[in-house]
């Protein structure tokens, strides 16, 4: 082959991993990746050298250093950023640099993955190929992530290993400085009104700090009365307490609490009011702290929720530029693209703006220059049940970015133990969209369907287009908090589905593969379950062996915040299995 330098053969090699002496620690640990992973390919070791010696004619040059020569000037790292990088040939030299955070490491994984066919399906499953020969052709590839914040926030996605070689740099991963660290919000995720103001320690003192609700102050499931110059203060002087013990916050959450009442005293309902939104008194309170933290803190961003009753942009206010707002699609139909689907599926009498989630995000995409998106990507009140959302994912995701959003967060099954159907599947192809949103989405089904579920993996792959297939066709809206027994689980699928499971079972390559197919089956028999008569002689014993099956797989909840032990006596009981 014309221009074909080969790196291993016949068990040897004459080249050589270069890493700069003053390489950051993601760098380093990319150069011993790529090092393990050609020897677990080839069975060779290709030696490591610093950058301090002499160019050698054959090298393999890991990150920003000496070796780079001429190739430096023509590479825009500030273009880069964090997680971008090059892998670019040049003479008889590979060059894999990025930004020195995470970029090189993305792009050495990124080099094992398309050259030479690595995958990572979860933390436990990969494809790694065996090979005698390794050679390169011509290369010149720059990857820069469009999107800066990139969370599928399953369980089985935490594994920061994984998470690493997926390019996901997320809050809850365990990503540890080798793998170059992680989007920082600490401790203080979502809904912190109350641990910055809490109510039980200010309310009796001082009523006013909290919403006033039909003429009167409250204390339950209360918010902050946003107009208060006090409660404007002390937020302030806690979010800089708090930074001050967190030097490592970069992203720190001033957001409403996780329920309504929204202060209507008169002042904050004036600012609302005049905002055509309850985000008018939101967005400005927020400002106000991102302002005043700014100079002391250039590099904290503070971040606030559009949600439920705030999801609305406010009519003149706008974000500073240091504010995040994080969209939230909790009411929308997951069955169909959410551009196109006016469907508010869930909490539909709560939809207080009259107005789709669509046109919200185009509105907040005009006015804010940091938007991220708090998504939805399981059933909260019923993990463990068929959720046709696969094939919404890439067009939400894309739909996204049109609109400037800088970031996203999709959240799954993500309880101790997982257990959402197909979650390993969800977080896999999540990960390559929030890196790529044009990537190939049926390719990375079928190559996790085959990698996870060998000769198994037709049946399933059938059952999930089935499924997908039937609310497309007949145009049945799904929320995240849909029953077991909602319309797109006829017997008639169900049926259907059992069908196939029998024969993934059948196909089966081993013992492993047969678990994973009894795993996938969970929600067919959560569903079965869900709606056999009480009379049934054996519903008992069934429903016992479902949750030792359960049990036995590490899953902890099956409905967000509930215990297996609760889940299981509504089972018994046969109650209604709807959101609260």
């Amino acid at each position: 082959m014309k221009n074909e330098w080969v790196i291993i053969e016949n068990g040897s090699t004459d080249w050589t991993i270069v890493i700069g002496e003053q390489a950051s620690p993601s760098e380093v640990y990319a150069g011993a990746e790529l090092q393990a992973y050609l020897r677990e390919i080839t069975g060779v070791t290709v030696p490591i050298k610093n950058d301090d010696g002499p160019l050698t004619p054959h090298e393999i040059v890991v990150g920003f250093n000496l070796h780079m020569a001429d190739l430096a000037s023509s590479i825009d790292f500030e273009r880069l950023g964090n997680d971008g990088f090059v892998i670019r040939t040049a003479g008889s030299r590979l060059v894999i640099a990025g930004g020195a955070l995470r970029g090189t490491l993305y792009g050495v994984y990124t080099f094992l993955e398309d050259r030479l066919g690595c995958r990572w399906f979860s933390s436990k499953v990969s494809r790694i190929p065996k090979r005698s020969r390794v050679s390169l052709g011509h290369i010149d590839i720059e990857q820069v992530p469009v999107l800066e914040y990139r969370e599928p926030f399953f369980f089985c996605a935490f594994d920061g290993d994984w998470a690493a070689r997926n390019k996901s740099n997320g809050n809850f991963p365990e990503l540890e400085t080798r793998h170059g660290g992680k989007t920082e919000y600490t401790s203080l995720f979502v809904h912190t009104f109350d641990h910055f103001i809490p109510v039980k320690e200010h309310f009796d003192a001082h009523p006013e700090y909290f919403s006033e609700v039909g003429g009167e102050r409250i204390s339950e499931k209360t918010q902050l009365c946003l107009t208060n110059p006090e409660v404007q203060e002390l937020m302030i002087n806690r979010v800089k307490e708090y930074l001050g013990q967190h030097p490592e916050t970069r992203i720190l959450s001033v957001s409403q609490n996780d329920w309504y009442n929204p202060c209507q005293c008169a002042d904050c309902r004036a600012v609302d009011e005049y905002e055509d939104s309850y985000s008018g008194s939101l967005i400005r309170f927020v400002n106000r702290v991102a302002e005043a933290i700014e100079h002391e803190y250039p590099e904290v961003a503070i971040d606030t929720l559009a949600y439920q009753y705030t999801r609305k942009p406010p009519k003149y206010v706008r974000p500073r530029h240091n504010v995040i707002v994080r969209l939230c699609s909790i009411e929308c139909c997951f069955s169909h693209p959410l551009e196109s689907c006016q469907e508010l599926a869930s909490f539909k009498s709560r939809a207080e703006s009259g107005v789709s989630f669509a046109q919200d995000l185009i509105e907040w995409g005009k006015v804010c220059g940091r938007v991220y998106i708090w998504d939805y990507v399981t059933n909260f009140s019923n993990y463990v049940m068929p959720f046709p959302n696969i094939r919404v994912l890439q067009p939400n995701i894309q739909f996204f970015i049109r609109n400037q959003v800088k970031g996203i967060f999709e959240q799954g099954s993500y309880e101790k133990g997982g257990g959402g159907e197909f979650a390993e599947l969800r977080a896999y192809v999540l990960s390559k969209l929030l890196w790529n949103p044009d990537s190939d989405v049926d390719t990375a089904i079928n190559e996790f369907m085959t990698g996870y579920y060998g000769m198994a993996a037709t049946p399933l792959r059938q059952y999930i287009d089935m499924l997908h297939d039937k609310v497309e066709r007949e145009h049945i809206h799904t929320g995240i908090y849909d029953p077991p027994t909602s319309e797109y689980l006829s017997k008639d699928l169900i049926e259907q589905a059992v069908a196939l499971f029998d024969r993934a079972e059948m196909l089966a390559d081993d013992e492993e593969i047969l678990h994973r197919v009894h795993v996938a089956r969970l929600p067919i028999r959560y569903v079965q379950l869900s709606a056999m008569p009480q009379d049934v002689p054996n519903r008992q014993e069934l429903i016992d062996q479902f949750f030792a099956d359960v049990q036995a797989e590490g899953i902890t909840a099956l409905w967000e915040g509930r215990s297996l032990e609760k889940s299981k006596q509504m089972m018994e009981e046969g109650s209604v299995f709807v959101h609260a």
